[in-house]
């Protein structure tokens, strides 16, 4: 790092100044964690898709597929900080969706989401709206994460399909459509 951004300072509260890369290594352990929790989230929405598939409700699956891909370039998932490795990421999150789906698809069985995945996936979902709020002007991501959010938590407390979820809590808008 050259001297010039060693000499940047920020402040972050009242206390004392920080020069950039000491701000970024202060950070650190807490973007790991934001991280994991995203990876957590992404598997969590991979399972509970391939779930829903083996009970023959793939109508979802799309727009859990982009939504888990979205999540893994918005935090970076990838060793490699390139352009080619953000493809390369995104092409192998959207392959082990596809792989998750096809075989629960196939078999007709997947592993029911326990309510750690089902917890992994709302943190997660909380923890991305709260970040695109950051980034300001991302009002309808925003929105469809804290519409997923709450369509799950009905889904989840009552076990029933969310096609046969009624009330005024599931009449949700999401992607344009109404549910």
């Amino acid at each position: 790092m050259n001297s010039s951004k060693n000499a940047r300072t920020a402040q972050p509260g009242a206390g004392r100044a920080y020069t950039v890369g000491e701000l970024l290594k202060a950070i650190e352990p807490q973007y790991q964690m934001y991280k994991l929790t995203m990876r957590q989230c992404i598997a969590g929405l991979t399972a509970h898709a391939a779930q829903l598939t083996a009970q023959g409700q793939e109508e979802e699956n799309p727009r859990f597929r982009r939504l888990c891909i979205e999540m893994a370039e918005f935090w970076g998932l990838t060793e490699d900080d390139t352009p080619k490795g953000y493809q390369e990421m995104a092409e192998q999150i959207g392959s082990a969706f596809d792989h998750a789906v096809s075989a629960a698809r196939d078999s007709g069985q997947a592993p029911m989401t326990g309510d750690q995945a089902r917890q992994d996936i709302l943190d997660g979902l909380e923890l991305y709206a709260r970040e695109m709020e950051a980034c300001s002007d991302k009002g309808q991501w925003i929105k469809e994460c804290e519409d997923l959010s709450e369509q799950l938590k009905v889904e989840w407390q009552t076990d029933v399909p969310p096609d046969q979820v009624r009330g005024e809590e599931t009449n949700m808008r999401m992607g344009g459509m109404e549910l």
